[in-house]
């Protein structure tokens, strides 16, 4: 059996968003990250740039904000792990399939293939949930739960070359092992019996529907998450000013930073709040204090703070106000917040809350994301 126009287009598709959703991490974590995730900037700035597509550039995972949800917490960090865990199955994989070509052996029924059938694609797919945990942005979790129906697709394909190529012994190997579960475990819910149709028309109408449906009850769950992560994050909203901090304050601290940006002339708006000895990029927020002795910033180390740890002088806080980009006008409360959709920092204040004082005032502040559309919690 030939591989047709149509396999190769599955197959083409599968891998574009699959270097889509994991070249966005490797560019953020490379030393030239600035550089190439401008690339990224031109496409993102098209979808912000209309309220019907604005929504697929929000975060749903915090980036660089402290929640108090250990469910968000929790996801945040398992994206590493999840990353390195792919990356190694899918390199045995790789290792087993190309050594049994190499020696000839046909098909491969060894090792991780023993068990189940296409463990390279469970390896991908391993590496882009913690891609999507990681850099959580809705668009890259709609590719991933489109990659993830096109390998599904991609699979079948690749089986029926096999059973053509390696007839009964291939046909065997299908009835022993799971496609990427093993057996056992698969036969749990392979009573469900979703068959397509057999008609071309309403298999393809059928197979349309499933996807749209998931990808819709993922979009559902991910807003879901966002409003649960919103929720344990510390804010104080006015009627023309919200305050959004990045680590937790006592109710003190929080009333004496309300207080001094009441004196300020630029007291309305959309505020971010930090200890003095975090720095955040994507906010312009930087470092004016060391962290306390003896304790190091880290992004493996902290990766649900962005690196910055929650030992810190908390009374001592920098202020960045920021110029949010929504898709329609300008909200008013908690959306101003919400629905930001990109950061442009204008002000960057230090404050002093042992003595209630403001330090330095500064109505410029550097982003090294200028033009990009970044995190906004």
């Amino acid at each position: 059996m030939n591989v047709t126009r149509k396999d190769r287009a599955v197959k083409t598709s599968a891998w574009f968003l699959y270097t889509l959703i994991v070249l966005e991490i490797l560019f953020m974590v490379s030393p030239f990250a600035a550089y190439y995730y401008s690339i990224y900037a031109t496409p993102l700035s098209l979808l912000q740039a209309s309220p019907y597509t604005a929504w697929l550039t929000m975060y749903v995972l915090p980036h660089f904000t402290y929640t108090d949800s250990w469910l968000a917490s929790g996801l945040v960090l398992i994206a590493w792990p999840l990353m390195l865990l792919g990356i190694v199955v899918f390199v045995v994989g790789f290792c087993q399939i190309y050594w049994a070509k190499f020696t000839g052996k046909g098909a491969v029924a060894v090792g991780l293939y023993k068990h189940i059938r296409h463990p390279q694609y469970i390896a991908l797919a391993v590496i882009g949930l913690g891609a999507c945990l990681y850099w959580s942005r809705l668009i890259v979790i709609v590719a991933f739960v489109s990659m993830l129906c096109l390998y599904y697709f991609l699979a079948r394909v690749e089986e029926r070359i096999c059973l053509e190529k390696f007839g009964d012994s291939y046909r065997a190997y299908l009835e022993r092992t799971g496609m990427f579960l093993p057996r056992s475990l698969e036969a749990r819910w392979r009573g469900l019996d979703w068959h397509l149709p057999e008609s071309r028309g309403r298999r393809t109408a059928t197979a349309l529907g499933y996807y749209l449906v998931t990808v819709s009850m993922s979009i559902g769950l991910a807003f879901l998450l966002r409003q649960h992560v919103i929720d344990g994050i510390q804010t104080d909203v006015r009627d023309e000013r919200v305050v959004v901090y990045l680590a937790p304050l006592s109710a003190g601290a929080l009333e004496s930073v309300s207080s001094l940006l009441d004196e300020t002339d630029c007291g309305d708006g959309l505020f971010y709040v930090g200890p003095s000895s975090w720095a955040v990029p994507e906010l312009g927020l930087r470092r004016t204090n060391a962290p306390p002795e003896g304790v190091a910033t880290s992004e493996l180390r902290y990766p649900t703070t962005h690196g910055n740890p929650l030992l810190f002088d908390p009374h001592h806080v920098n202020v960045v106000k920021v110029e949010a980009t929504y898709a329609g006008d300008e909200p008013s409360g908690l959306r101003r917040f919400t629905h930001a959709l990109d950061l442009r920092p204008t002000g960057f204040a230090t404050l002093d809350l042992a003595n209630e004082a403001i330090v330095t005032t500064e109505y410029t502040a550097d982003s090294q994301w200028a033009g990009i559309p970044t995190p906004t919690f």
